[in-house]
């Protein structure tokens, strides 16, 4: 049985909110390896959609935006090992592995060497 949260101690509150928010961060990294998977392995036919974003989109809640951030950040992580596995032992937020990957995809000009 789940405590009532306003049952909860300060304590408690505290713990379970920094609890929550890992798993979700988990949660998150696990959909994009997913979708990652799914851009790689499921047709167009079997998406009914021309890409990931699509189906994401129309199967979620998900904002098409987010959707494409989504399938963007799988492609990526795919040529970024050791970020693919920060992000999915919960080491890096997914807004950290984007802006890193946005980065390392394209760095700004005139960087110097």
């Amino acid at each position: 049985m789940t405590t009532e949260i306003w049952q909860l101690s300060e304590a408690e509150l505290l713990a379970d909110a920094a609890a929550v928010s890992h798993d979700i961060q988990l949660l998150e990294a696990r959909r994009i390896a997913l979708v990652a998977e799914i851009d790689t392995r499921v047709s167009r036919e079997k998406l009914g959609f021309p890409g990931p974003a699509g189906w994401l989109t129309s199967t979620t809640l998900l904002t098409p935006s987010k959707a494409n951030k989504i399938v963007a950040l799988a492609r990526g992580l795919k040529n970024f090992p050791d970020i693919a596995d920060a992000v999915n032992t919960g080491v890096m937020t997914v807004d950290h592995a984007a802006l890193i990957l946005t980065f390392a995809e394209t760095p700004p000009k005139n960087l110097p060497q």
